[in-house]
């Protein structure tokens, strides 16, 4: 399959049926369907995804996403792309379409003066250090093992039923300085995920949030930290919160709980004593930010990175 003059263009959700057929033909052991299609591009509270797309006739030959979230830089907002979803029919490989699209995608961030970010696999982590972007840290994950009910909060902490104007005001006390916001908008988008069991609580009723996967494969359940975020002014209640989760995993029949939070952040030390110990990933995380913002933005130490950043962990 070759076509040497092929174009660049956008794809919308009117193309949704050959997107489908080229993300379930290059992965078919993670299907999607067209529910997760519509929710993952188009479904966003900052707007749709941008699809760029290399296009045979009425094929759908090449695919480079790049999903828009709304980005809290100390005390302001912008727009972040996370660039996700990269992929190649197996017939149209070596053609260099996946470099064309990330080409004309780098230059749209650079125009737009956004951020960007990604979490690429080794294959394609070459591609982002040719193109400008810099290598920002390794995944930072963390996991302990669960052993028994021995942590025993002694906190309220309660099932929380849809998100409301509470996790605003939450992510907007939290001190953090960069990340994407986790708003009641985005959490809502983020948790709405179909076919998934997520299980999202209120710690002190307002005083942070908190959100668990419950995962089980071959046999086994693990347990994964995707959000944990606190008020500054009641980060005394981490400690506690964490007990609560290594219970929630024991409770479960979880053979280990996992979270993501980089070593500089302010919550590391807890972490650390909790025996959330940070074991990276040989992947990288990628990032790329306007001049202004560079300083700030291309300090791991300031991100508010979780596993809700991702679905791949």
């Amino acid at each position: 399959m070759h076509n040497q003059d092929a174009e660049i263009s956008l794809a919308s959700a009117a193309d949704s049926e050959p997107l489908l057929t080229l993300i379930n033909l290059v992965q078919p052991h993670l299907p999607w369907t067209a529910a997760h299609l519509h929710w993952q591009f188009f479904a966003p509270p900052a707007g749709p995804a941008k699809l760029y797309v290399v296009r045979q006739d009425d094929q759908i030959l090449s695919l480079y996403s790049a999903v828009p979230h709304a980005f809290s830089v100390g005390s302001g907002v912008i727009e972040a792309r996370m660039i996700q979803d990269v992929m190649t029919h197996p017939n149209a490989r070596g053609q260099g379409y996946l470099h064309r699209l990330a080409a004309h995608c780098m230059q749209e961030i650079e125009r737009d003066n956004v951020v960007g970010y990604t979490f690429p696999n080794e294959l394609s982590e070459g591609s982002f250090r040719r193109t400008g972007w810099t290598e920002l840290l390794l995944v930072p994950s963390r996991k302990a093992l669960i052993t028994s009910h021995s942590h025993h909060p002694d906190i309220t902490i309660q099932p929380n039923h849809g998100f409301r104007e509470v996790e605003t005001e939450i992510w907007n006390a939290s001190g953090v300085a960069v990340g994407v916001r986790r708003d009641a908008p985005y959490l809502s988008w983020r948790y709405g995920k179909p076919n998934m069991d997520y299980r999202p609580f209120l710690v002190e009723h307002d005083r942070g949030m908190l959100i668990l996967k419950l995962y089980r494969e071959q046999g086994m359940c693990f347990v994964h930290i995707l959000e944990l975020t606190l008020r500054q002014s009641a980060i005394e209640l981490l400690d506690q919160t964490l007990r609560f989760c290594f219970d929630f995993a024991a409770t479960h029949g979880a053979k280990e709980l996992t979270a993501w939070l980089p070593a500089g952040h302010q919550y590391a030390a807890t972490f650390d004593a909790m025996g959330l110990t940070e074991q990276p990933r040989a992947r990288f995380m990628f990032a790329y930010a306007p001049a202004e913002l560079r300083s700030l933005v291309l300090d791991a130490a300031a991100w508010h990175l979780s596993q809700g950043d991702s679905d791949v962990y």
